[in-house]
């Protein structure tokens, strides 16, 4: 299984500006992150103990970045360059960086201690 990358539908788009949409079956906290252009996240992977982490589920809502991951298993390696608004879904056993291109602003799909009991470095 490799990453996975989809739009955030438009809802509706008027003088205002875009309504975007998602749905998603987790409830709990969130990670709202800001990151300056030119610093880099992640760089780790997780093994799928816990559910906030398998898969890793993020909106870039603002900017863009670059996307680099290996899987762990396959050894596939790619990097794909993300633009908001956009949804990324990493599964288990996938190692990532999130290298930001512009200021970026994201939502992670996951609590605080989602990632610190699933967090895994090489």
């Amino acid at each position: 299984m490799s990453v996975q990358v989809h739009p955030i539908d438009i809802k509706a788009v008027d003088e205002r500006g875009v309504l975007h949409y998602f749905s998603t079956d987790r409830t709990g906290e969130f990670l709202l992150l800001y990151r300056n252009a030119g610093t880099i996240s992640g760089q780790h992977y997780h093994k799928g103990i816990s559910a906030g982490k398998n898969p890793e589920d993020m909106l870039l809502v603002q900017g863009k970045a670059n996307l680099h991951w290996k899987d762990l298993v396959t050894n596939e390696e790619k990097t794909i360059e993300l633009i908001a608004p956009i949804r990324v879904k990493i599964p288990a056993n996938i190692w990532h960086e999130l290298t930001a291109i512009t200021d970026i602003v994201y939502i992670e799909l996951n609590s605080l201690s989602d990632g610190s009991e699933d967090t895994h470095r090489i």
